[in-house]
């Protein structure tokens, strides 16, 4: 079934550096950081102590108040730093890739015959529970509370965002594995929105609900269609869970491995060539721009220009990012 859905009010703010429909090859990063700050709502437990050996998988640190929360390591390496703040606070920890990538195997599963407690225990063994966030608030969801529904949207009206039709092409699999297996998390429904015109992998997936978007921004925000389609009401929890994401959790239910690299737009008047690039999460700024961005009196945001966070060459991708935006 699907519903259209209306924006009215609104603004598109049209910046120039639209990401050109091409994704190139890059070197993948040497040194990739996961930041406990990307994860709101979360006191991290160190398990990986600096010069410890891990894989793609492996677990860095856990959540203090639900040890079950696992945040896992994007690459196979060496943790190289913890970087501490006040009162011994973790603020990052760096890994030092390997040149040749190892993955834990965690083995395939088949979502169809998995039950709601099996879904949920393979995403917290495998540490991508943190891809399941909560609202309100914004958090990684709470899994002792039930959700009434879960939200994907797949619809991008933030400016210059990643264009997810073209990022998602050829993840149909991916994606109806996770759709599938998430769907059993809530009694409620899986309400996923697409663009009004869009030929969006998602628009013909099953056991999910299609929602047609259309409107200037902020259309595509997931909290706007909450409030279109099935609005939080007190004491209530809704889901969300980002396309991309939905990509990583489809395909280590189909292969085993956790593969946490995605399609990242280079978006602004900054870059020389605003273009994809295939980037693994956590990866150095530096390394995803080399000789494409222009230096003079640049704005380098991890994100869009809304809700993204200002970054400096030498830090990383936040976890959750497939967009760099470079402004004066």
């Amino acid at each position: 079934m699907s519903k259209d859905i209306r924006i009215k009010k609104g603004l598109d703010i049209k910046l120039v550096g639209v990401a050109e429909k091409n994704t190139a090859t890059i070197s993948q990063s040497s040194v990739y950081a996961v930041k406990p700050e990307n994860f709101h709502g979360i006191i991290p437990k160190l398990v990986a102590k600096e010069g410890a050996e891990v894989k793609a998988g492996d677990t860095l640190f856990y959540d203090k108040s639900d040890e079950r929360i696992l945040f896992p390591s994007p690459v196979s390496g060496k943790v190289v730093e913890v970087i501490r703040g006040e009162r011994r606070k973790v603020l990052a920890v760096k890994i030092a890739a390997n040149a040749t990538q190892e993955h834990k195997d965690f083995g395939a599963k088949d979502a169809t015959a998995m039950s709601a407690e099996e879904v949920k225990n393979h995403l917290f063994a495998t540490g991508c529970w943190p891809f399941v966030k909560q609202r309100p608030y914004d958090v990684v969801a709470n899994p002792n509370q039930a959700p009434k529904a879960i939200f994907v949207s797949a619809y991008a009206s933030a400016p210059l965002a990643a264009d997810l039709d073209y990022t998602l092409k050829g993840k149909e699999a991916e994606l109806q594995a996770a759709i599938t297996a998430v769907s059993k998390l809530t009694e409620g429904k899986v309400h996923v929105s697409v663009g009004k015109n869009s030929n969006s992998p998602l628009a013909s997936l099953k056991g999910a609900d299609i929602h047609r978007v259309s409107g200037p921004h902020p259309s595509g925000n997931v909290g706007t269609q909450i409030a279109k389609i099935d609005p939080i009401n007190k004491g209530e929890v809704v889901w969300v869970i980002t396309p991309q994401d939905l990509v990583v959790i489809g395909e280590l239910l189909l292969t085993g491995k956790l593969n946490l690299s995605r399609t990242v737009a280079l978006t602004g008047s900054k870059f020389n060539k605003p273009q994809y690039v295939t980037a693994i999460a956590g990866a150095q700024i530096s390394d995803i721009v080399e000789g494409n961005l222009d230096n003079d009196n640049t704005r380098v945001i991890s994100g869009n220009v809304l809700s993204g966070m200002q970054v400096k060459e030498d830090d990383f991708i936040g976890y959750y990012d497939n967009q760099i935006t470079a402004i004066p």
